[in-house]
């Protein structure tokens, strides 16, 4: 029989009561991800974690020891385990939550077999403790069940929340082996008070789909395709500095190849691409700041551009690309930085060797360049994020030349709704 009540008697609640709360916070912070939907492990039952065992092969709840507890040595970041400690892109548990767990599996009842029992010849714990070494008895030595909780390190911060911003691109990458899949859609003009296209909702949308893979840190490849011009476009980001990673910031690359298949009468410059780098860094773990150079190729798509030649409308081809200058910052709000306001500036170069009129709305006026207004929102896997943008195109090539209006407010409505959403898993 088992001596470890009497030696270190729980102060906490009875084990019925202490489940409850274990599962209230697996409820919030994990069921989000890990429900009955996830084939790998459903946390909705956590009396169905006991003596299961885990992808390495541990017990993802070993009853009377914390330390030989999967689910545990995951919220504390132990050594050994697979992929990051959960949860999955946000800090540890509170304190207070930690313990909870660490004593709702200590409370546990043994199974009845000497060789499992904890306590040796000696009277001491045995097994590993909180640091991965043998435990003897000794309350500092960190044994959960002796001692003070060991505490794993804040995760750093990724500078944004999701590898892109409203349409740019930015030094977050997925991280090794995990796979994102995104929708971006854009409504019709909101247009005049009155209008009968219910504030674009009934106006012409757009919307791309697509799928981005970590190859491995730092290094992501995406497709996707969007109803503007029937455009498919493929993409490479490499991401080598990250602040992530200790350094005083992020900076990386990303390179995209595009091609339209939309009607030649209505779409010139069949293949097109770009080509980034980005400059970000987060301040204070509550403001991340990007700064991009982007040069994109062949950005004038009309069919038929006319040009004036000694006085006479000729039809010519542009080849011009587009270069332009990006910034996008957020602000994280609340205490868990699961909120963001996100704003997204991209200013063509105004020179006569650049394209930079503009997009398909006004495409020979505007030369403001395109802005988006945002606010996100985090859960789990999944990222939300609603927009006011001018910028009615998505893809890297099509957005680039500039906003598809100018001044929002003259006449106001000049201007269009959207939202993008995020889900990312880890293979």
């Amino acid at each position: 029989m088992s001596l470890l009540p009497l030696l270190f008697p729980l102060v906490l609640a009875p084990p019925a009561e202490a489940q409850l709360e274990v599962q209230a916070i697996l409820d919030d912070a994990c069921t989000i991800c890990h429900d009955e939907s996830d084939d790998t492990l459903n946390l909705e039952d956590v009396s169905a974690l006991v003596g299961r065992s885990s992808s390495i092969g541990k017990a993802l709840v070993d009853p009377g020891n914390p330390t030989g507890s999967y689910l545990y040595l995951k919220m504390v970041a132990a050594e050994g385990i697979e992929g990051e400690s959960m949860p999955m892109g946000d800090d540890p548990l509170p304190v207070e939550q930690l313990a909870l767990v660490r004593d709702w599996i200590a409370a546990l009842p043994v199974a009845e077999d000497p060789a499992s029992d904890p306590i040796d010849s000696a009277g001491d714990p045995k097994g590993p403790n909180a640091a991965g070494e043998p435990g003897d008895g000794d309350p500092k030595s960190g044994d959960p069940r002796a001692g003070d909780l060991v505490l794993p390190k804040p995760k750093s911060k990724q500078p944004f929340f999701g590898s892109h911003q409203i349409n740019l691109q930015t030094t977050t990458t997925l991280g090794k082996r995990r796979i994102s899949y995104r929708i971006h859609h854009r409504f019709g003009l909101v247009g005049k008070p009155g209008d009968r296209n219910y504030l674009g909702l009934a106006g012409g949308a757009v919307m791309s789909m697509g799928a981005e893979y970590g190859i491995v840190d730092g290094l992501d490849v995406m497709a996707r395709w969007t109803t503007s011009r029937l455009d498919w476009e493929l993409g490479l980001k490499y991401v080598p500095v990250r602040q992530e990673d200790g350094k005083p910031l992020s900076f990386g690359m990303f390179a995209s190849f595009e091609a339209i298949t939309d009607f030649p009468s209505s779409s010139a410059n069949r293949l097109t691409g770009s080509f980034q780098t980005l400059i970000s860094r987060l301040w204070f773990e509550r403001w991340s700041t990007q700064l991009t150079v982007n040069y994109s190729l062949l950005t004038n798509h009309r069919p038929k551009v006319i040009a004036d030649i000694d006085g006479t409308p000729t039809e010519v081809t542009d080849n011009r690309g587009t270069l332009s200058l990006g910034v996008a910052s957020t602000l994280w709000l609340g205490k868990k930085r699961k909120n963001g306001i996100d704003i997204e500036y991209v200013l063509p170069v105004p020179s006569d060797l650049f394209f930079h009129h503009g997009g398909d709305v006004d495409p020979d006026g505007t030369k403001i360049g395109s802005w988006g207004l945002g606010w996100s929102a985090r859960t789990g896997g999944h990222i939300f994020q609603v927009l006011v943008t001018n910028t009615r195109n998505i893809h890297t090539n099509l957005a680039a030349p500039g906003g598809d209006t100018a001044n929002p407010f003259k006449p106001f409505g000049d201007f269009f709704f959207g939202f993008n959403i995020t889900r990312k898993w880890k293979l």
